[in-house]
């Protein structure tokens, strides 16, 4: 698992909650049916290789839910908490030149009702990424009680990415917050019963495009298509060579 500096500052600054709602985006409701698997699917038998859905029961004894219900709390503490800590993932990763380098190449961006939960996520937390995110599920319910309530202490403070008390609690905490089991040891995961399979303790990227009106003839792709997916592999083949060398597990998938 790769290490993020507690020192570092973030380049997006965010919004006080009581001022723009940027905090509760994605709301409590999308948290709850998008984040995958969905929540009300756990299965009743836990095998290795399962996607762990956020735990209710848990966040509701931390004041995070009611009912089985996530509730706003839930929301502003995870919406913090990626705020803080992904701007810091791209920096340790450098994966804002592979996504400047797809965007001056021409290939088109996933947007609007396509774009993924996640991709839409950190948007959301002013990651400047279009074409690269993290498919990570955030289990912010994980935190212990006192660390909560200082998400929620500050969640008036527009400059709370700079908080020193919050980057030291994502950087103390993230490795077991975005892993797909809250115990010890290692194993083979997915996030679909498709044949991508990555480590419960993984930072897993995911590079989405959409294609474009010009790349098709009649349903059919044309060349421009075929010299883009030519740019997009070599794009990937250098990223997955340069996340080889740091530490810890880093998976990277073109969806």
């Amino acid at each position: 698992m790769t290490s993020i500096d507690s020192s570092s500052t973030t380049p997006a600054q965010a919004t006080p909650r009581e001022v723009l709602p940027s905090l509760l985006q994605p709301t409590a409701e999308q948290i709850q049916n998008d984040t995958q698997p969905h929540y009300g699917v756990m299965p009743a038998t836990l095998n290795p290789g399962d996607m762990i859905p956020i735990s209710t029961d848990l966040a509701e004894s931390k004041g995070l839910a009611s009912n089985g219900q996530l509730n706003d709390d839930y929301a502003t503490v995870q919406n913090m908490y990626r705020a803080i800590l992904l701007p810091r993932l791209v920096q340790e990763l450098d994966l804002a030149p592979y996504d400047q380098e797809l965007a001056q190449d021409g290939i088109v961006a996933t947007t609007g009702d396509s774009t993924p939960f996640y991709l839409y996520a950190q948007q959301c937390a002013g990651l400047p990424l279009d074409y690269f995110f993290f498919r990570n599920n955030v289990y912010v319910e994980r935190l212990g009680q006192a660390q909560i309530d200082a998400f929620l202490a500050h969640a008036n403070d527009p400059q709370f990415t700079t908080d020193q008390e919050l980057i030291q609690i994502v950087t103390d905490t993230y490795p077991r917050i975005i892993r797909q089991d809250d115990e010890d040891g290692n194993f083979q995961t997915g996030f679909d019963t498709s044949s991508r399979r990555f480590y419960n303790d993984a930072i897993v990227i995911w590079l989405t495009t959409s294609i474009s009106p010009d790349e098709m003839d009649n349903g059919r792709y044309t060349d421009l298509h075929k010299q883009r997916v030519a740019l997009i592999t070599d794009v990937v083949d250098r990223l997955e060579a340069s996340l080889a060398d740091v530490p810890g597990h880093v998976s990277l998938f073109w969806a």
